[in-house]
């Protein structure tokens, strides 16, 4: 598979990722739903895989036109990596702004151990 092809998979699956999730917004009715949560999942993760591939998309032609075509794979895995951990970001401030859990000590420590977490894999590159 060529990287071409690849990047134009993950464009398709953003998309209909993205179109699930408007579909959910406009018709499911927040009333309808009930305690159970398998709808507001439903919406989280398809919040979660259209970021992605938006934010892995972006990533990678910035820094493709940054760098040139040179080391393409490596810098289709650094984008990709950092566009799931921004999309987990925001799918989890998000989260804690459902569940009223959203404060700005929350949100730091939730940021910190992000940002750790891409830190321990720059770290694993080097070596």
């Amino acid at each position: 598979m060529t990287i071409k092809l690849y990047l134009w998979g993950v464009g398709l699956a953003s998309f209909l990722a993205l179109i699930s999730f408007v579909a959910i917004l406009l018709f499911v009715s927040p009333e309808g739903v009930g305690s159970t949560g398998g709808v507001l999942i439903l919406l989280f993760l398809s919040l979660f895989l259209a970021l992605c591939g938006i934010f892995g998309l972006l990533g990678y032609h910035l820094r493709r036109r940054r760098v040139g075509s040179e080391m393409a794979v490596s810098l289709l895995t650094t984008s990709f990596r950092e566009g799931t951990l921004l999309s987990l970001l925001l799918v989890g401030f998000l989260t804690m702004k459902v569940y009223q859990v959203f404060y700005w000590w929350t949100a730091l420590i939730f940021l910190i151990l992000t940002v750790a977490i891409e830190m321990a894999f720059l770290y694993q590159e080097k070596e």
